[in-house]
Order: structure tokens, then sequence, then C-alpha cells
């Protein structure tokens, strides 16, 4: 998908996710960067994270920029 002229990393990881359902694909913007910074020890790696990372993202983005702000 990064063969294609403006596609990224991370909407390439985004495509992978949520259209063709690979799990294990873990978009990294700054909300998610943000989120790793303040959760984990610095240099984590995802992967760690096994084959439904993406789904974890997912979760670790929506409570990081939804719940926590409605605190």
């Amino acid at each position: 998908l990064c063969e294609i002229h403006g596609v990224g990393p991370k909407v390439a990881s985004c495509v992978l996710l949520f259209a063709f359902e690979k799990y294990d694909a873990f978009p990294k913007d700054v909300w998610i960067n943000r989120v790793l910074d303040k959760y984990f020890e610095k240099g984590f790696d995802p992967d760690l994270l096994g084959e439904y990372k993406g789904i974890i993202q997912q979760w670790l983005f929506y409570n990081e920029r939804y719940v926590e702000e409605g605190k």
C-alpha cells in the first residue's frame, strides 16, 4: 500500500486494520505516540501486544482521547 503515492505507514496500517481486518496492524500517529509515552517504557515494542494489537491500539486511543478527557 505504501507504494501508492501519498500513502504512508499510518494510512496503510489503518486500511489494513479497518478494511482488511488485519488485527495485527498498529497505526501510529501523534495520539498513539503520546499514549505509548504515557503508559509504556521508552522503546516499547507494540509487537509485544500480540496478534490483536490493532484492537488494543484502538482501545488505548479511545480511552485516552474520549474517556480520560471526560473526567
